[in-house]
């Protein structure tokens, strides 16, 4: 479909300017530049007006057809118009040269290579650039308009500076050699200022005043200061060599078709092997130095050919000698930093900046978060389509997907595992599944994991996502390993197209719409190839965010599924994110069925338990957001209009990612339908508090935890969960009033347990040990209890009964949603054990915190400090070696070891 189309296109440009130089050799360099800039300069303003303009509000399909249009018209009048050559038609003599000038035959064949070779460069320059830039602005449609627009404007700028009359072969080599010294010194200055770049983008996303507009200039800023002036020396590059390589006493517009053919055969073979090879195997770094090899070599070699051919001291010889030198001196600039700069930080180049760096920060918070403070990388990995990277911290792991976070196992779960459960809650007997989208694995766990599931098969784009499974295996179960679960790499539609299978469940989980490319998952064109692939009666799952989009997106992409998929329902997981269920029949639930899934003798029972407060089936339904009639009250909402030929999400989305506001919300105005429906879908305000209770201190559900205790104060749930929310926010009113009647009365653990918390937080350790102790014969959490227990004995010093609270505390920890990992407490107790404790109880009972979690930073602190105490002086330096993994560097950290070298007291 293409090749006929862009065959055409690659011819243009040797006839206009065959047509334009006419018989007149001299007149080919100008006439070339001056069109090939023009032509550049028109595909910048083609790529803003599609990035920009027509995609989103035209349409692809009229965009196309009215380009096709304007060529049909330029095609027109270039017929109607008189030949440009006039009378000079037949002549051949080059009127621009000197006479007698021999043919260069050297430079001419140094010029033929490096038309394909510069093409090579400048594309795996290009691609290695939009890899990196990604990252630190954003995967936007926007971002990736903006670079290449960029790097155009610089292309087409530089094609402009050098059109004039054609000069002699040694002057036009001179000038080749120049234009990549300037390629080759403006590549290598991103190795020197790469570091400012992220800071660049944190200032802009601190700024709070900016809109998208705003925000989106000043990245284009950013952009322009690591591609313009390289782009601009890439430009200069073709119209010379074009002019190096033509016959020099002869016209000829198949001479500019040869180079032109040269140069795109350089550009396919450096798109090919920079975005399938060299990216993927040496990485974005080392294939950047590469391109800036290529170019210092080229002006290195054309100066040396050059500074050879002309004779001493000839007036020649004076003129280009500044040129030549400063080809050298800049290639060689460029090439001394592409070897000796150090690599750039995964850990800064991972930061995503315009994602994570939006909240007012001070100084020294701007700082931390630049250096990832506490934070280790695990892994990154640069694969075909994307960057995938792991990081673990004192919370968990999380996986990362060019710098944004997509999975975890920790504050995702609720998510990843509904996303899985709500269909096959849907469809009693399901026995075939695909899921859209690995992540850390857990939603393909919970699938493999329901009963009777024959076949789960994976769609995953990027296999370096995979590759990450195996730092998640604690929550996904090594479900690859399944014999009932196989993969494929490909995109989604394409996957779906070419699997004729059908499936029982469908889950769509990428990742957040603004993304680039990801709003086609989300059009219903693509929701009717989904329900191609369904059985009679199957339930489609698709995962939709509500935090940096509009309510009206959401009414969109809900009714784009609505129209394909006759009943629909929407649950929830969390106030921010939803998954909205389809289905050709009615989606109805069976009692017994959801037994095998959830409760005490579900499959999934403990996952459903610790991540969705579902302690039996019944408490599933609090999940239940919207159903078909708060579904169609939703739909009576505008909405944002998004298909295939018309993919504005993909665009409103991206400009709500770079200016968030009018996006709050969202949930809350959701719920204010459900609330009106929810006696026309059967659904309770009490479960779905209850299911909002799980997130335990989020603001998020305090208004609706509230209204459920103002409903029913005799229920001590709504109490302390609103009490622990308010506390979280500064106000300890409720905890002090409310909590302690709940106590008096010995009625609810929860209430002993955060009343003893409370306690332990303000010094009252006898009033904190006796709640404490208490929670405990309640049943109340015994990782937390045996944690603040820690804490009252450590501060009395009574090192004994605390390091065995401690120790239970580890023991009895699960770091789930319902039973947080008590991090505050234990690290409260193990605080005072490495500062104060005796030193053999405080080294054992750190080893066994390091043991069960070893991505807390502050362990590893601890660690260093009793290793100190004990006179373990190599110990304590590997552990402040270690903290540098961490992005902690502790300034006392050398003194301390060199004096526990000496032998000197602490």
């Amino acid at each position: 479909m293409l090749l006929v189309p862009t065959t055409l296109m690659g011819g243009t440009l040797p006839v206009l300017t065959r047509a334009f130089m006419g018989a007149d050799r001299a007149a080919l360099q100008p006439s070339l530049g001056r069109l090939y800039g023009l032509n550049t300069l028109g595909a910048v303003l083609g790529t803003a007006l599609a990035g920009f303009f027509l995609i989103e509000y035209v349409g692809i399909r009229a965009s196309l057809w009215g380009t096709a249009l304007v060529n049909l018209s330029i095609g027109v009048v270039a017929l109607r118009l008189p030949d440009p050559r006039g009378e000079a038609r037949g002549e051949s003599a080059d009127r621009g040269r000197e006479p007698g000038e021999a043919p260069a035959h050297a430079l001419q064949r140094v010029a033929l290579l490096l038309l394909a070779l510069t093409a090579f460069a400048s594309l795996l320059d290009e691609i290695a650039w939009t890899r990196v830039l990604v990252m630190i602005v954003g995967g936007s449609t926007y971002a990736f308009t903006l670079v290449l627009l960029v790097f155009l404007l610089g292309i087409g700028v530089g094609s402009a500076v050098v059109a004039r009359r054609s000069a002699p072969a040694p002057e036009a080599a001179a000038d080749v050699a120049l234009a990549q010294g300037v390629t080759a010194a403006g590549a290598a200055a991103l190795f020197v200022v790469f570091g400012l770049l992220p800071r660049y983008i944190i200032a802009v996303f601190q700024a709070q005043s900016l809109g998208a507009t705003e925000r989106l200039l000043a990245m284009g800023f950013g952009v322009g200061a690591v591609v313009l002036i390289p782009a601009l020396g890439m430009g200069m590059t073709f119209p010379l060599l074009t002019d190096l390589v033509a016959l020099r006493d002869v016209a000829r517009g198949s001479d500019v078709g040869r180079a032109y053919a040269l140069n795109t055969l350089g550009s396919i073979a450096g798109a090919v092997l920079t975005g399938f090879v060299l990216v993927a195997t040496l990485g974005t770094d080392r294939t950047l130095r590469i391109g800036v090899a290529i170019n210092a070599w080229a002006a290195l070699t054309l100066a040396v050919l050059v500074a050879r051919r002309v004779a001493e001291g000839s007036e020649q010889r004076h003129r280009l000698r500044l040129r030549v030198i400063g080809a050298g001196g800049l290639a060689s600039v460029g090439l001394a930093v592409a070897l000796a700069a150090p690599r750039w930080s995964t850990r800064l180049i991972d930061l995503g900046p315009s994602i994570y760096a939006r909240q007012p920060m001070t100084a020294g918070a701007r700082q931390d978060f630049i250096e990832h403070r506490g934070v280790r990388q695990l892994a990154y990995r640069e694969g075909w389509n994307a960057t995938v990277s792991v990081w673990e911290s004192g919370t968990g792991r999380t996986l990362k997907v060019n710098g944004k976070a997509d999975a975890s196992d920790h504050g995702d779960m609720d998510t990843e595992i509904l996303l899985g459960l709500a269909p096959v809650a849907a469809r009693p007997g399901a026995t075939a599944a695909l899921v859209i989208g690995y992540g850390s694995g857990v939603t393909t766990h919970v699938l493999a994991a329901v009963p009777g599931m024959e076949r789960v098969r994976v769609v995953e784009i990027e296999p370096a996502v995979l590759d990450m499974s195996r730092f998640f295996l604690h929550v996904n179960d090594t479900v690859l390993t399944r014999p009932t679960v196989s993969v494929v790499v490909d995109d989604a539609r394409s996957a779906l197209q070419i699997d004729r299978a059908r499936y029982d469940v469908i889950v769509s989980e990428p990742s957040n719409p603004w993304l680039a490319g990801v709003a086609t998952l989300y059009t219903p064109e693509f929701f009717q190839i989904v329900r191609a692939r369904l059985t009679e009666g199957g339930v489609f799952s698709q995962w939709v965010q509500l935090y940096q989009l509009p309510a009206a997106v959401v009414t969109g992409i809900v009714r784009n599924l609505a129209a394909v998929f006759p009943h629909v329902e929407i649950w929830f997981s969390s106030p921010g994110d939803v998954m909205v269920l389809g289905s050709a029949r009615p989606l109805t639930y069976d009692r017994a069925w959801l037994g095998r899934l959830v409760g005490a003798r579900g499959s999934l029972g403990e996952l459903g338990r610790e991540y969705l407060g579902v302690d039996q089936p019944a408490d599933y339904f609090g999940h239940l957001l919207l159903g078909p009639a708060g579904v169609g009250e939703l739909l009576k909402r505008p909405g944002v209009a998004h298909r295939d030929d018309l993919p504005r999400l993909e665009f409103v989305a991206a400009r709500r990612f770079l200016d968030s506001r009018g996006t709050e919300g969202v949930f809350d105005s959701l719920v204010a339908i459900r609330a009106a429906t929810q006696e026309a879908d059967g659904a309770s305000p009490f479960l779905f508090a209850r299911a909002l209770t799980v997130r335990r201190g989020d603001p998020a559900a305090l208004r609706y935890i509230d209204a459920a205790r103002r409903a029913r104060p005799d229920q001590p749930l709504w109490t302390v969960n609103a009490a622990a929310i308010l506390l979280g926010l500064g106000d300890s009113t409720l905890a002090d009033t409310a909590l302690g009647r709940l106590v008096r009365t010995g009625r609810d653990p929860g209430a002993w347990l955060l009343s003893g918390l409370v306690a332990t937080r303000r010094g009252q350790s006898a009033r904190a040990f006796a709640l404490l102790t208490g929670a405990l014969a309640a049943g109340a959490d015994t990782a937390e209890a045996r944690a603040g227990l820690a804490v009252v004995a450590a501060r009395a010093k009574d090192w004994a009964r605390a390091a065995a609270d401690a120790r239970a505390a580890l023991v009895a920890a699960r770091g789930t949603l319902r039973h947080p990992y008590p991090r505050e407490w234990l690290g409260d107790a193990l605080t005072r054990f490495a500062l104060e404790g005796p030193p053999r109880i405080a080294d054992s009972l750190i080893r066994a915190a390091v043991t069960g979690r070893d991505g807390w930073s502050k362990l590893h602190e601890f660690l260093a400090v009793a290793a100190l105490r004990a006179g373990r002086c190599e110990e304590a330096a590997q552990q402040f070696i270690l903290l540098l993994e961490f992005g902690i560097e502790r300034d006392d950290g050398p003194p301390l070891v060199a004096r526990c070298r000496r032998g000197e007291a602490l």
